[in-house]
């Protein structure tokens, strides 16, 4: 018990603030200095890595396909703008990275059961907790008129923890999340 503390306050650190860069460095300080792994524990390893692009990227058509729609009923609220680098950073590299790393790779690492299935009452518990959470810093889309932007968002939450559970490797949740950011940025640049 006294082990999962330490997690679940890095965890609950990277949940209330997620725009602070550095602290995307939390994770990977606490396996590698105190918890004595490498990275590979949290999923950045070649075990497991063509598994996990190849769901990535089916998990990433199916989320445009799902998000498509959801777009072009909120077109008319949205404002005209061109992305930025910042954008482009932030969207595409910064959020995917630092929200898998935490959602993903971090929490389900320190808390999942591997030596079950993926869909063992605890691994579907701790994937939907996981899901959820991702969900509630997503609020903003419905502050902003766009709730139904968050199906897309839970179920990227959702598949990826199935990925990562399945594959123990945080390459293709990486990836579809890049994936479906991008296409997000590209349809709003592309139809406004």
């Amino acid at each position: 018990m006294i082990g999962e503390v330490g997690p679940a306050l890095i965890f609950l650190a990277l949940w209330l603030d997620g725009w602070l860069y550095p602290l995307l460095l939390l994770p990977f300080l606490y396996v590698i200095l105190i918890e004595k792994k490498g990275i590979s524990w949290l999923g950045f390893r070649k075990q497991g890595l063509r598994p996990s692009i190849s769901l990535g990227l089916s998990i990433a058509t199916l989320l445009m396909a799902i998000h498509y729609p959801i777009f072009m009923q909120y077109i008319s609220l949205l404002e005209k703008s061109v992305p930025s680098l910042y954008d482009l950073f932030t969207d595409v590299v910064w959020y995917p990275l630092y929200e898998e790393t935490a959602y993903r790779s971090f929490l389900l690492v320190h808390f999942a059961d591997f030596r079950t299935s993926s869909f063992s009452n605890r691994n579907l518990l701790l994937n939907s907790l996981q899901a959820a959470l991702f969900l509630s810093i997503h609020k903003h889309h419905v502050m902003s008129g766009r709730p139904l932007v968050l199906v897309t968002v839970l179920t990227l939450a959702f598949l990826n923890g199935l990925v990562f559970l399945k594959t123990r490797n945080i390459s293709g949740c990486i990836l579809s999340h890049c994936a479906i950011n991008g296409f997000a940025l590209f349809l709003r640049w592309a139809y406004i």
